[in-house]
């Protein structure tokens, strides 16, 4: 994919917004931009790189939860640790903030490095596009069987 004025503008917002690095943003705006998704979409104040609305909050720290439980179903206890911190994080924060959870907040929550503020990015693609995220589908193709049968659509609630 080569770059282009929506992939700069993004990264732009993403930087200023969330003060992080130029690389950063700009990996970003790439993994956003694959997805084909309007950029309004992510640009609107309740997206992915805004301040996430409760239900949303809600359903990202159970995503990174059911995460867990499949790293765990295929034996990967070090991603699975992760992803148990990082859920837990969240719904300490859903459970116990009335302040709603901001990307900026997320990305500063201990344990979320890129890798895991890339899955959220893919997480919101996935619900506007109505599919599991590509981790989902290798996890699954992995032989996490369980988590196969129990694992619902992404949502996110604007």
């Amino acid at each position: 994919m080569s770059f282009n004025t929506n992939i700069n503008s993004l990264a732009h917002k993403i930087r200023k917004a969330h003060n992080v690095s130029w690389s950063a943003a700009l990996k970003l705006a790439y993994a956003y931009d694959k997805s084909s998704l309007p950029v309004e979409a992510a640009s609107a104040s309740s997206s992915v790189f805004g301040t996430w609305s409760a239900p949303s909050l809600r359903a990202v720290a159970g995503h990174f939860w059911g995460l867990a439980k499949a790293s765990q179903e295929t034996g990967d206890a070090g991603r699975s640790i992760a992803f148990f911190k990082v859920s837990k994080s969240l719904y300490a924060h859903y459970e116990s903030s009335p302040e709603p959870m901001s990307f900026k907040a997320f990305i500063r929550v201990s344990g979320v490095g890129y890798s895991v503020a890339k899955e959220v990015v893919d997480y919101f693609i996935a619900s506007g596009r109505g599919e599991l995220t590509a981790r989902s589908q290798d996890l699954i193709s992995g032989g996490a069987t369980d988590y196969a049968q129990r694992i619902k659509a992404p949502t996110w609630t604007f």
